[in-house]
């Protein structure tokens, strides 16, 4: 399972110890944007929120990941994440659990720990609605 994305936007998606937004309110996920939030349905500024939000989690803008098989990489620069960025049919919510699963798993960087992040139910939704395409 090699590179769920390199577009995603790349994000930003999905994942929240390192950095970004904050959370801002009663709902609102770790970039700050409503986690009940269609990801299609983001204004320009989320979008921007959620990349910088992203990026960290995998080495910052323009940076490769150091998992030699990794499944998500960092966006070059802001401009990329927000013109590649997805307009997928799920929820913020699901995109950040997701994009914060891969995290972890790519800092563990076994096969099996990729392996099993593949199988949540939050990255098969993901997967299925394209947002890494």
């Amino acid at each position: 399972m090699k590179r769920l994305a390199t577009k995603a936007a790349m994000m930003a998606m999905m994942m929240a110890a390192c950095g970004g937004g904050g959370g801002g309110g009663p709902g609102n996920g770790p970039s700050g944007v409503d986690r009940s939030k269609q990801v299609s349905a983001v204004t320009d500024a989320e979008k921007s929120s959620l990349c910088d939000w992203y990026a960290p989690m995998f080495g910052g803008y323009g940076t490769t990941p150091a998992c030699t098989n990794w499944l998500i990489s960092a966006p070059p620069d802001l401009a990329t994440c927000l013109s590649g960025f997805p307009a997928c049919a799920v929820s913020i919510g699901q995109f950040e659990d997701c994009v914060v699963a891969i995290a972890a798993a790519q800092n563990v960087c076994t096969p099996q720990a990729l392996d099993d992040v593949l199988v949540r139910p939050d990255c098969q939704a993901v997967g299925a609605a394209h947002c890494f395409d």
